[in-house]
């Protein structure tokens, strides 16, 4: 009976989890038969999903139910919480039923303490898969050396930094450059069974020159490093980003950083708060943007955001998007 509960919002490794685990376990003769994908978020495939597990695998092999966007530990339903309670302890042990939800487990649901006591006694295993936020430096660093270790290949310590510099937050992108880096280096090694060495040298042969990202574009508009900023929005803008879509990340960001440093101006260090007026879910999140707000002016930041909602009319009313942020931004630097 080995239930699997995956949750986090990197989806892809969720699923290459799951696609691993049938190959592994599925009779590629019966896997039509035996493997299910279900929604919960209809409730008819839910039910479905609790007859499926019930019925033993066809032929040789292990059957797997996967039912994605799983109702049963992140939302209350005292019906769904007992039938899954009551039912639980009939699912074949070459059955495996997979619960996958971008959400962790409400730990103040009864479902998810019922699902505690299972994991205790190793009838069930809970595994996630996260991605690091975008302002979380040391997180995006752990999962690319994770990601590069799954691979095969270790990361010279200065190297790390280039590659996030390059990629940005884009998982799907560095997943890629990380496939390539494997391709050279196992081309270059003299020896095939040893691992890979990623050195700082070999970032700018392996990734993509120049990797522009509203976040980078935040950092130097933080760094009142003005024209680099407008050459990283034209750049942006040349590779075909909506010049209003690339305005909104930039006023929603910025606005979050204005309200944290007021905040701090003011006293105030109650992080739900903050979190509350700034529209943040994490307030882990609240350290980092002090951090990087700490030697900036709080009427920098204003001035900038009142520049950044005339860019936003401006542009609405179809002028140049690079002779509107070029004129709105120069003069603060």
């Amino acid at each position: 009976m080995p239930i699997q509960i995956l949750w986090g919002n990197d989806l892809n490794a969720q699923n290459t989890f799951i696609q691993e685990l049938i190959d592994k376990e599925v009779s590629q003769e019966w896997k039509e038969i035996n493997v299910t994908y279900l929604n919960g978020d209809d409730d008819e495939q839910v039910n479905k999903a609790f007859d499926e597990i019930l019925t033993p695998p066809f032929g040789d092999g292990y059957r797997i139910v996967t039912l994605k966007n799983n109702p049963i530990f992140t939302t209350k339903n005292e019906d769904l919480r007992t039938k899954f309670e009551r039912i639980h302890d009939n699912i074949p042990n070459n059955t495996y039923f997979i619960l996958q939800n971008t959400k962790k487990p409400d730990s103040r649901l009864k479902s998810t303490k019922f699902l505690q006591k299972l994991i205790k006694n190793n009838l069930a295993k809970e595994k996630s898969f996260s991605l690091p936020e975008i302002w979380d430096y040391e997180g995006q660093k752990k999962y690319l050396e994770d990601l590069a270790n799954a691979m095969n290949i270790s990361i010279e310590k200065n190297a790390a930094e280039l590659i996030i510099d390059s990629v940005g937050n884009d998982i799907f992108k560095l997943k890629n450059e990380l496939a390539k880096a494997k391709t050279y280096l196992s081309a270059i090694a003299s020896d095939s069974n040893s691992k890979l060495f990623l050195k700082s040298s070999d970032i700018k042969k392996i990734f993509s020159d120049h990797q522009s990202n509203i976040f980078k574009i935040i950092d130097l508009l933080l760094q009142k490093n003005i024209n680099q900023s407008l050459i990283e929005i034209n750049y942006s803008l040349q590779k075909g980003d909506a010049a209003l879509k690339l305005n909104a990340g930039l006023i929603s960001q910025i606005r979050i950083h204005t309200i944290i440093k007021l905040a701090v101006n003011s006293g105030n260090d109650n992080a739900e708060k903050i979190c509350n007026l700034a529209g943040i879910s994490n307030p882990k999140r609240i350290f980092f943007i002090r951090k990087k707000v700490k030697n900036i002016s709080q009427e920098y930041l204003i001035n900038l955001m009142s520049n950044l909602l005339d860019i936003e009319s401006l542009l609405k009313k179809g002028n140049n998007p690079i002779n509107v942020f070029t004129e709105n931004l120069i003069n603060l630097s």
